[in-house]
């Protein structure tokens, strides 16, 4: 593009828009030579004036040339516009993200590709000049009509990146459907034969969208925070009578930790990094970006948090979440929500299955807020959809990318006749939005937010272009996301004289087979990088029998396989020698990470030394590497800070702590009054080897000094890194302190300057108080393994004792239980005595009363005797006297009579005796079950059961004595009655 500035106007005189087009070169300047002398401008001039008609003609030329092109209609009726030619139609294509500008540039390029200029329909495209109209498509060869698109209906345009294939392109989305669940999107594509006409095309698009407004308002000047625009693209307008708020979502997931407090999930690019079955919560801040007339609307409260799995869910799919706050920023003016995400929730349960993690990422999820606006009658709802990949419950990420999840929301709202209140009343048209945000994409676009209170941009240019490098670099260096690893230029740049010193060095230890002195000086400068596998394997010991092993290890299998296989997928992700999955990097680090844990059985593979395999690969071939791994682990110690739960780690980071309390007193109680522990930062720099974070020549310039002074490096290196950041740190709270540890530390020594300043500031520290510390710990360490043996055996007679005192409790509870069942057999026992006495009591007296009536009949016969009341009969058997009925001389008959009275008498008695034993064995009987059950219920030890048994027994020999002796009475009283 070589104008410096152009603007094109609309037909229609109503609007005052321009699309003004900004080039990317410096303002020409008027040079007058030799210092304004009038005679050599005369004769400047006169050159000038000479090429004035050679310069007419060819101007006639290109302007025919261009009526040719563009060439201005009136439309029918009120659609006035614009028609251009030699246009050639490439094809639509399906799209799933129509405000996506990517999605359109990616589908733009591939028709351009795919598509010859045979292949393409010829068209000329008419473009209104309002967006009451419609984009027509015309056949270029026989001038008839193709199709038409409504502005309205038209959701996105863009045209292509300047100085690519697809610069002479244009695009726009198009909705082909009446309701959103059956609306197809479409991205039709054109191609112009002259490219520097898409920027025509663009900018009656551009006024097709404006002037749709009944009041346009001023040109107002905001700033990148309060409006998001996108380069190259026009957003669709709103209808007329309408008006549009642009509201920004912001979204983050938390995650329950071990401590029962919640931490941000890590989230790149495409997806967040959630773990299976782990408590949840979503926070939302949402707050108005803009308006047309700059009116604010006001949330009220949230009417409710939804998610679901998937994507393109039904309502009746959305899972209400429990809400857990919800309330206004006042200084922000932003309205902040929190919603409890139940792990356990059987509708969420796709959201626990754990993904593979080289898998591509097939996982979303639909998240939706109801919002509650004042003035609106029905909830907003505010609806969006992302990716997540599900990881282990378990996983540790190492690089935490703590991104937030950015979406702008456009309301297109309809005022409504005022009513009795004064606040204005909206009725919702539409809601759309324009797709995840990229906050770290700091380039400049056109939205229609943008296009309603700023002058538009040119399209074609892009701010980014505009900026140098160190400019990139320092917005690269406040943003939020952490440097990759892998990340950074090594230099094999070397100086002539400095590798004579090497080559010196070299020599002598060849020679003597001892380090030189000049070794120590020239490893603290850095190692070339040509010389550094030769030094490397030099300095760490080399071993022809551990290579000869290495073709044998990478043969057998490993447990630690999977683990590998993901660690692998995401070590040194910024380095092309990695970045390929299967790819010669990846294959290689899988079989050494594989062998070490075939080797190292005790130590296996851990999470992290992939990135220290990774540095050796990148000098050395996979033997080599292996060698050098092994000494590493085994020579250096490095395989101690794995072992024994971490025992070792814990001495390092307690040294660290000391050496900080030693030299850096201050940043030291900083950190003990913000909570900062050492394992925090320093857990991950001491088992990686500082390989994780910082760029590749700070970690293979530390692995230079590793490798000659051996573990003491560790401890130089973060002190020189804590000394160097002393004045940063100082200022930070305690998130602060971990975000600058994870994100702008290894930033600040992006440059080999920086990493070189760096290391020799640690070389130069002392460290020589490490024995003494590490005889600190032991010795703590023994007394705190003492004070924990004591408390582990005052526990143990602790619950002895608890045991001991409820073993007395129970046994308390047996006796008494015991001695109230004792009471209740004696109180049962006296009970049947003296039922059984009342019982014998009644029949002595029945007894004596037989006898006593029988006395009262004789005394009754001999009465009526001596009056003379008995019968001659008698009175003459008699003889004038009474004979006893029982003496020889009595009448057989009455003799007869008297003993079957007798008889049936004792019959009775007999009778009464026995129905009288058989109530008493029943009752026996009946108690005896009675008891059986109570000794069953009651007796919970064995030796209750045995005193029950030996009561039972007992009572059976008394009850069995008790019953002759009882029997034996009743004969007695039975005779005694007869």
């Amino acid at each position: 593009m070589d104008q410096d500035r152009s603007s094109v106007k609309s037909n229609d005189s109503g609007g005052g828009f321009e699309f003004v087009q900004n080039s990317r070169e410096d303002q020409p300047e008027l040079k007058i030579a030799n210092n304004g002398d009038l005679e050599e401008l005369k004769l400047s001039l006169s050159e000038v004036l000479k090429e004035e008609k050679t310069m007419e003609e060819q101007g006639k030329r290109e302007d025919k040339e261009a009526d040719t092109f563009f060439e201005a209609q009136a439309f029918v009726g009120h659609d006035d516009g614009a028609e251009f030619n030699q246009i050639s139609y490439l094809g639509a294509a399906n799209i799933n993200a129509p405000k996506s500008e990517a999605e359109i540039h990616r589908n733009m390029a591939i028709l351009n590709r795919e598509q010859d200029q045979d292949q393409c329909i010829r068209v000329s495209i008419r473009v209104p000049s309002c967006s009451a109209g419609s984009v027509v498509l015309i056949d270029a060869a026989t001038m008839q009509i193709i199709t038409s698109y409504e502005v309205q209906r038209i959701l996105f345009y863009a045209h292509g990146i300047a100085e690519t294939e697809e610069a002479a392109c244009f695009a726009f989305t198009w909705s082909h459907g009446h309701s959103q669940e059956s609306a197809i999107f479409q991205c039709h594509v054109f191609r112009c034969d002259i490219p520097e006409a898409v920027r025509q095309v663009s900018t009656c698009f551009a006024k097709a969208f404006m002037r749709s407004l009944p009041r346009p308002p001023p040109p107002l000047v905001c700033d990148e925070s309060q409006v998001d625009l996108k380069p190259s693209s026009l957003q669709s307008p709103v209808s007329t009578m309408s008006e549009l708020f642009t509201f920004e979502l912001t979204m983050e997931i938390k995650e329950e930790d071990s401590k029962g407090g919640y931490y941000v999930v890590p989230k790149d690019r495409s997806q967040f990094k959630l773990r299976a079955n782990t408590e949840k919560q979503l926070c939302f801040t949402v707050h108005q970006v803009s308006s047309v007339h700059q009116r604010i609307l006001h949330i009220e409260r949230c009417f409710g948090v939804l998610v679901c799995p998937g994507r393109n869910v039904r309502h009746a799919d959305m899972r209400l979440l429990e809400m857990v706050s919800m309330g206004s920023d006042s200084p922000s003016n932003k309205y902040v929500i929190t919603g409890q995400w139940d792990s356990n929730d059987t509708a969420l349960e796709k959201l626990n299955v754990v993904e593979d993690p080289s898998a591509p990422v097939k996982s979303y999820v639909t998240v939706a807020i109801d919002l509650v606006i004042r003035g609106i009658q029905e909830p907003v709802r505010l609806l969006l959809e992302t990716k997540v990949k599900v990881f282990p419950k378990n996983e540790r990420f190492w690089n935490l990318t703590k991104r937030q999840l950015v979406q702008q929301f456009y309301l297109n709202l309809k005022e409504l006749p005022a009513s009795d209140t004064n606040e204005p009343q909206f009725e919702v048209i539409s809601v759309d939005t324009s797709g995840e945000i990229d906050r770290t994409n700091k380039s400049l676009g056109i939205s229609l937010s943008g296009l309603m209170s700023l002058q538009l941009v040119d399209p074609l240019l892009s701010p980014r272009e505009e900026k140098d490098e160190d400019f990139i670099e320092d917005e690269l260096s406040d943003n939020d996301e952490p440097m990759l690893s892998g990340t950074g230029d090594v230099s094999k740049d070397c100086s002539e004289a400095l590798l004579e010193q090497w080559s010196d060095a070299l020599s002598k230890w060849t020679q003597t087979g001892s380090k030189p002195k000049q070794l120590n000086h020239l490893v603290c400068q850095g190692i070339p990088h040509a010389l550094r596998a030769e030094v490397w394997q030099r300095l760490a010991g080399y071993s022809d029998e551990v290579m000869e092993k290495y073709r044998l290890l990478i043969a057998k299998e490993s447990s630690c396989e999977s683990v590998i296989q993901r660690d692998i997928n995401r070590t040194f992700p910024a380095h092309d020698f990695f970045k390929k999955a299967g790819g010669l990097g990846q294959d290689s680090l899988f079989r050494l990470s594989k062998a070490y844990a075939v080797y190292d059985e005790e130590v296996g593979y851990c999470q992290g030394l992939s990135f220290l395999a990774a540095a050796l690969l990148l000098h050395m071939p996979e033997e080599q590497a292996f060698c050098v791994l092994v000494q590493i682990m085994y020579r250096y110690k490095l395989r101690d800070l794995f072992k024994d739960g971490f025992e070792n780690l814990n001495m390092r980071l307690y040294q660290l702590s000391r050496l900080m309390e030693d030299q850096v007193q201050d940043l030291w109680q900083h950190f003990q009054d913000k909570g900062v522990e050492e394992h925090m930062y320093g857990s991950q720099w001491f088992l990686t080897l500082f390989t994780a974070k910082f760029p590749l020549h700070m970690v293979f310039h530390i692995l230079d000094v590793f490798l000659l002074q051996g573990i003491d490096t560790l401890f130089l290196v973060a002190l020189a890194l804590l000394m160097s950041s002393k004045k940063e740190l100082l200022q930070l709270d305690f998130e602060g302190i971990l975000k600058y540890f994870r994100v702008n530390l290894p930033k600040k020594y992006r440059t080999p300057k920086a990493s070189s300043q760096l290391m020799k500031k640690a070389c130069s520290l002392n460290v020589k108080k490490l024995h003494k510390y590490e005889k600190e710990f032991l010795t703590f360490k023994n007394a705190q393994d003492k004070a924990d043996q004591y408390g582990n055996e005052l526990e143990r007679l602790k619950s002895e004792l608890q045991m001991s005192e409820e073993d007395r409790l129970r046994l308390e509870s047996e006796v008494t239980q015991v001695k109230d069942m004792i009471k209740r057999e004696v109180q049962r026992a006296n009970e049947e005595r003296e039922r059984n006495e009342a019982i014998i009591a009644e029949y002595k007296q029945i007894c004596s009363q037989l006898s006593q009536r029988l006395e009262e009949q004789v005394e009754a016969g001999k009465d009526k005797e001596s009056q003379g009341q008995l019968c001659p009969k008698c009175k003459g058997d008699s003889v004038g006297t009474w004979v006893d009925p029982l003496s020889v001389d009595a009448d057989p008959r009455l003799v007869v009579a008297l003993q079957r009275v007798r008889e049936l008498e004792l019959e009775l008695a007999q009778t009464k005796l026995e129905h009288v034993e058989a109530a008493c064995r029943n009752q026996d009987l009946t108690h005896q079950l009675n008891a059986a059950s109570s000794e069953l219920q009651a007796s919970k030890g064995s030796w209750l059961h045995k005193t029950l048994s030996s009561i039972k027994e007992a009572a059976k020999k008394d009850g069995s004595t008790l019953l002759p002796a009882r029997r034996e009475s009743k004969d007695g009283m039975a005779r005694d009655a007869a």
